[in-house]
């Protein structure tokens, strides 16, 4: 469905999981979708039909063009699992995410929309810490943040998903660590993708 006022966005995280899943229902929303990848040449012959940049929030370079001329931004980088990661991946989300926003603010852009993860009671997991304080320093710029705010997510390709169920398949007893105890709810990819697309395109006192 076209949008009266159609955005300039940045997909970052756009060969991921969650990215892979909202940015056909961006680029049908009638957006300008420009996708970012740390390889963009490999994602481009993936999807030829999309648009892609070149963005590694490590290289503080590759931000300012990524960046050029783009209304609002979607932040769905995980450093977690990234590709040739290892030593401190909490510290290079932080840093990552402060980056981002700093050059975001120079860039003019109006919304960063982040998909971040559930705050519990009790002390978080040093996972779901990093996802908390990589929201932190998003809001710790200028531009305004969305962050939304999601446990499991399940659908086909999500990774906490398909290690849950393959746990229940193989193991039918085993000891459970005392994190289990949380309670946590699910939400369809599905209900996610509605909601970041939502994000980038209504009213900031609508979301709030």
């Amino acid at each position: 469905m076209m949008r009266a006022d159609p955005k300039t966005l940045l997909l970052t995280g756009a060969t991921g999981f969650v990215g892979s899943a909202v940015r056909p229902s961006l680029e049908r929303s009638g957006h300008r979708v420009r996708c970012a990848s740390r390889d963009p040449e490999a994602a481009r012959r993936r999807n030829p039909g999309s648009t892609w940049v070149r963005l590694d929030v490590g290289r503080r370079e590759t931000l300012a063009r990524a960046l050029e001329g783009v209304d609002a931004a979607l932040y769905l980088i995980h450093s977690m699992g990234a590709k040739g990661g290892g030593g401190d991946w909490a510290k290079r989300e932080e840093d990552g995410a402060r980056a981002f926003a700093a050059a975001a603010r120079h860039a003019g852009v109006g919304r960063i929309v982040y998909l971040g993860g559930v705050e519990p009671r009790g002390p978080p997991s040093p996972h779901l810490m990093s996802r908390l304080r990589t929201g932190a320093a998003l809001h710790a710029g200028k531009v305004p943040v969305i962050e939304l705010r999601a446990g499991m997510i399940v659908g086909k390709g999500s990774a906490s998903w398909q290690i849950v169920r393959d746990l229940s398949m193989r193991l039918p007893v085993m000891v459970l660590p005392s994190w289990l105890q949380h309670r946590s709810e699910p939400v369809a990819i599905s209900d996610v993708v509605a909601a970041l697309v939502r994000g980038v395109g209504g009213r900031m006192q609508a979301l709030s």
